[in-house]
């Protein structure tokens, strides 16, 4: 059976700010990890993705997070995602 708890987040915003502390990191790292530049953290957090592959991407962070906050889940933190370039095939498409 699918685990389909994602889709209820599909209707709101990423909050970029409390994702970020969440993980424990700064805008560069959060930036590093998309492919992306600071600036384009820095704008998400004042006005979060609506659509696209910016949006897909950190409602999957903040899905992984959820995720280890389940008994048995796997601990979230940056050793848990990969550096830039290695990780989610569309983090270097992720855009404004």
């Amino acid at each position: 059976m699918l685990d389909h708890s994602f889709e209820l987040e599909t209707d709101k915003a990423v909050d970029v700010v409390a994702l970020r502390g969440a993980l424990g990191w700064t805008q560069q790292q959060l930036a590093d990890h998309c492919g992306v530049d600071r600036s384009t953290v820095s704008t998400w957090e004042t006005r979060p993705p609506a659509k696209g592959p910016a949006l897909i991407l950190l409602r999957q962070l903040q899905a992984s997070l959820s995720d280890a906050a389940r008994p048995g889940g796997v601990a979230a933190g940056p050793e848990k995602f990969p550096q830039a370039g290695t990780g989610h095939p569309h983090c270097s498409e992720a855009a404004e």
